[in-house]
C-alpha cells in the first residue's frame, strides 16, 4: 500500500468546464429511491459525538440534541449499522488496490445512487469514523487492556504513535472540515421550497457547488481510510521517517480544498438564506387567502418540508405523513413544550380522547400537538419534557419540532397571536382556518363541539340553556348524578370560612326541616395557602360536599372558559337568555367573593345570588316551609326573593300555551304577586261560525 497515494499538497483544480463534465457524470449515477428516508441530521450528530470522544477540539452536540441516538431510517431493505459497514468494507477494500482515486470515488458515488444528497455524505462520514473509532479505540485501551493489546498485536499496529502527531493532527483537521461541509449540504437541502422561493440563477449555482462539494466530501473520505488503513501496516522505521509528514500534508491539501468549497458554499447558501427569508412568510400567509382542495398543502408548507414523516403517534408507535390528515379537521394545539399543568392535561384527554361522542367522529377529527419554546432554541429541559408528554398523550404530535422553519414559528406567533399560552387552531378540511382558538369551547363542550369552529361555538351556546351541567360537566361523578337525578341543589364559592359555616348551619336547618337541598363548595378563584385549610375544615365539620383541590381547579378552569366563549359569542346575548345567566354569573364572581348559584337538575332555572342575597334567601326559605312542600323549593325561592306576599288573593291568570302548560313539571309562579299558581285546564274553541249557522241560531 502507498502511504503517499492521492493528491499532492498543491492539488490540481478543476476548470469549469471539467466541473461541469464531473457534474453531469455525478447527475447521471444520482438515482435516490423515495422509499429510502434516513435522518441525516441525527446520524451527523452521532459521528459529531464520535469525534468528540476521539478529541475534545470537536464539540459535543449530544447536550443540545437529546435524541441523538436514536437515528431515524425508514423504507431501507437492510439495518442502517449494516449499510454503514457495507460502505466502511467497501471503502478498506479500495485501500489494497493502488487504483485511481478518482475512479475509486466515482464508484463509491454510485454505490450511493439510491440515497439523497445529505444522506450520501452522511453516511461516507459514519463509515469512515466507524474506521477510525475502533482504531482510536483499540489505541486508548492497549496499555490496560489485555484484549485491546491482543487486538493490536493481530492487526501489527504501531507500539508508538507519538511520532505521527503531525498525521493524526491533520486527519483531525480534515474529518473536522468534512463535517462542517456535510452540514452545509445538509443546510441546502432542507431549505423549504427552493423550486418556489429561489431565482433559477441562485439554485443552479448553488446546487452545482453542492455536488462539487459531495465530490470531494466522498474522496477526502477515501483519502481518510488509506491513511487510517495505514496506521496498521506501519513498520517502526516508517514511524520515525518523513514518509509521515508528507502523508500529513497530503491531507492538509484536501484540507485546504475542502475549506474552500465551503466557504464558496456557505456564501451561496447565505443567498439562499436571505431569499427563502424574503419570500417565506409571504408565501405562508398567502397560502391561506387561497381556496384549496383539501388541507394537504397547507400542512405540508407547515410541517413537511423537511421531514416526509413529521408525524408522531405514539399511542401505536407509528412515524406518519400529512396524508394521514388528509379530510380530517386538523386542531392544531400550539404551547410550549410541557403542555399544561398534569390536571388539565387528563381533563382534555377526557373532554377529547374519552368522551362518548369520540367514537364516533375520532376518524373526522385530528390533534396534532405543535411545541414552541418559550426561546428560539430547543433546551435539554424542552427536548425532555416534549419526548415525555409525546410519549404519553393519545393524539398526534410533530415528531421533530425542534426542525420547524423560523418563518413557520414566526407565522404561529404574529398571525396567530401565539404568546406561549396553549391555543387550539382549527383547521378545515380544506385547510382553511375556521377557529383561531377553540381551547375554550373544547373545555366547555369537548368532542360535542365539532368542528370546533367560531359559528359551532355561537351554535353550541344557542342550544345551551342548563348552566349549572355547563358548569360541572366532566369535574365530578358526584356531580353529574346529581344533575342526572334531577336533585336541587346548589354551587357557592367563598374565601370566608364564617360565612361558609354560617351558610351551611342554614343547610343544615333546611335539610332538617325536610327540605332537599344538596350544597357543593368549589373554593375561589386564585386561591391562596389558605383555601386547603378552609377545605380541611369544611370536611371536618361535615359541613357541605367538598370537591378536591385538583376538581376546584377544574370548576374555575371552565368558569374562566365560559368567561373567555362568553366574550366572543356577547353579541348574540339578545336573543340567549343563557348567556345572560352566565353573565350575571360571572358578574357575581367578580364583583363578590361570596356567591351561590341554585337550581335543579335537567332544569333550565336556576337562580345566581352573592352576598347577603344568599343568606337572606336561604332565611327566607326557612319561614315558607309549608310552600316549599306543596310547591317546590325552587319556585319557593323565587317567591321569597320577590316582593312582600300579599294578604289577599291575587286572582291573576296565566295563560300557557297547551304543549308547555300540560308536560311541563315546573311550577309557574304568578308575574305579579311571585306565588305560586294553581293549575287549571281552559279548552277555548276558536272556530268561526258560518252565515247559516248564526242564521239558524236567530231563528231559535
Amino acid at each position: 500500500m502507498n502511504l503517499l497515494r492521492g493528491e499532492q499538497f498543491d492539488p490540481c483544480l478543476l476548470s469549469s468546464i471539467q466541473e461541469d463534465l464531473l457534474i453531469m457524470k455525478i447527475l447521471r449515477i444520482h438515482d435516490p429511491n423515495d422509499r429510502y428516508k434516513i435522518d441525516a441530521r441525527q446520524l451527523l450528530h452521532v459521528v459529531e459525538s464520535t469525534m468528540h470522544c476521539i478529541s475534545p477540539k470537536f464539540s459535543d452536540p449530544q447536550s443540545n440534541y437529546m435524541n441523538s441516538w436514536n437515528v431515524e431510517v425508514f423504507g431501507l431493505e437492510e439495518k442502517l449499522g449494516y449499510t454503514i459497514k457495507k460502505i466502511s468494507h467497501e471503502i478498506l477494500c479500495k485501500c489494497h488496490e493502488n487504483g485511481d482515486l478518482h475512479e475509486e470515488t466515482m464508484m463509491l458515488v454510485e454505490t450511493l445512487g439510491p440515497f439523497r444528497w445529505d444522506a450520501k455524505v452522511v453516511l461516507t462520514l459514519a463509515a469512515v469514523v466507524s474506521i477510525y473509532g475502533e482504531f482510536w479505540l483499540i489505541t486508548q485501551l492497549v496499555h490496560c487492556n489485555s484484549l485491546a493489546a491482543l487486538t493490536a498485536k493481530l492487526k501489527q499496529m504501531p507500539k508508538e504513535l507519538n511520532m505521527i502527531t503531525i498525521q493524526l493532527k491533520a486527519l483531525n483537521l480534515l474529518i473536522d472540515t468534512m463535517i462542517e461541509a456535510a452540514n452545509l449540504v445538509l443546510d441546502f437541502e432542507g431549505l423549504p421550497l427552493q423550486q418556489q422561493l429561489l431565482d433559477d440563477d441562485t439554485i443552479v449555482v448553488t446546487k452545482s457547488k453542492m455536488y462539487i462539494t459531495v465530490y470531494w466530501i466522498l474522496r477526502s473520505s477515501i483519502s481518510c481510510a488509506y491513511q487510517i488503513a495505514d496506521f496498521g501496516t506501519l513498520k517502526d522505521n516508517q514511524v520515525h521517517s518523513n514518509s509521515t509528514t508528507i502523508a500529513a500534508w497530503t491531507l492538509f491539501s484536501l484540507v485546504y480544498k475542502l475549506s474552500g468549497l465551503c466557504n464558496d458554499l456557505k456564501e451561496k447558501l447565505r443567498t439562499c438564506q436571505m431569499q427563502i427569508g424574503r419570500k417565506f412568510p409571504e408565501k405562508i400567509r398567502n397560502l391561506f387567502k387561497m381556496s384549496h382542495f383539501d388541507n394537504q398543502e397547507v400542512l405540508r408548507v407547515l410541517f413537511s418540508l423537511k421531514n416526509d414523516l413529521p408525524l408522531k403517534d405514539s399511542s401505536l408507535e407509528k412515524y406518519y405523513g400529512i396524508q394521514e390528515l388528509e379530510n380530517k379537521v386538523v386542531i392544531l394545539l400550539l404551547s410550549k413544550p410541557e403542555l399544561f399543568t398534569s390536571e388539565k392535561i387528563f381533563y382534555l384527554v377526557q373532554r377529547m380522547h374519552d368522551h362518548p361522542l369520540h367514537k364516533e367522529i375520532e376518524g373526522s377529527y385530528a390533534i396534532l400537538w405543535v411545541p414552541i419554546p418559550y426561546s428560539q432554541a430547543w433546551s435539554l429541559t424542552d427536548e425532555m419534557n416534549f419526548q415525555f408528554l409525546s410519549n404519553s398523550l393519545p393524539w398526534f404530535s410533530i415528531r421533530q419540532p425542534w426542525s420547524l422553519h423560523s418563518s413557520v414559528v414566526n407565522f404561529i406567533r404574529q398571525e396567530w397571536s401565539y404568546k406561549d399560552e396553549p391555543v387550539m387552531v382549527v383547521l378545515s378540511t380544506d385547510g382553511v382556518v375556521t377557529n383561531l382558538n377553540a381551547v375554550d369551547m373544547i373545555w366547555l363542550w369537548g368532542a360535542k363541539a365539532f368542528p370546533f369552529s367560531t359559528s359551532k361555538e355561537k351554535e353550541l351556546w344557542e342550544q345551551e340553556n342548563r348552566i349549572l351541567e355547563l358548569l360541572i360537566d366532566g369535574i365530578d361523578p358526584l356531580l353529574t348524578n346529581l344533575v342526572e337525578e334531577g336533585k336541587h341543589f346548589c354551587i357557592y364559592g367563598s374565601d370566608n370560612i364564617s360565612w361558609i359555616k354560617e351558610l351551611n348551619d342554614t343547610f343544615k336547618k333546611i335539610k332538617n326541616a325536610g327540605i332537599q337541598l344538596e350544597a357543593v363548595y368549589v373554593g375561589y378563584r386564585n386561591p391562596s395557602k389558605d383555601a386547603e385549610n378552609i377545605l380541611d375544615i369544611s370536611i371536618e365539620d361535615n359541613l357541605s360536599v367538598s370537591l378536591s383541590t385538583t376538581k376546584m381547579k377544574l370548576f374555575w378552569l371552565r368558569l374562566e372558559s365560559i368567561k373567555n366563549s362568553v366574550a366572543r359569542v356577547e353579541q348574540a346575548a339578545h336573543y340567549s337568555s343563557s348567556l345572560q345567566k352566565v353573565l350575571r354569573l360571572l358578574d357575581a364572581c367578580e364583583t363578590s367573593n361570596d356567591w351561590m348559584i341554585i337550581g335543579k337538575g335537567l332544569s333550565t332555572d336556576e337562580m345566581i345570588l352573592k352576598g347577603r342575597e344568599v343568606q337572606e334567601c336561604l332565611n327566607l326559605v326557612l319561614g315558607m316551609t309549608e310552600h316549599v312542600v306543596k310547591l317546590g323549593l325552587f319556585s319557593a325561592i323565587r317567591g321569597a326573593m320577590g316582593s312582600p306576599l300579599p294578604v289577599k288573593p291575587c286572582y291573576h291568570n296565566e295563560i300557557l300555551p297547551a304543549e308547555e302548560g300540560l308536560l311541563s313539571e315546573e311550577t309557574v309562579v304568578c308575574s305579579r304577586c311571585n306565588r305560586p299558581v294553581e293549575k287549571f285546564i281552559v279548552y277555548q274553541c276558536n272556530v268561526t261560525e258560518t252565515a247559516e249557522e248564526k242564521q239558524e241560531a236567530k231563528i231559535d
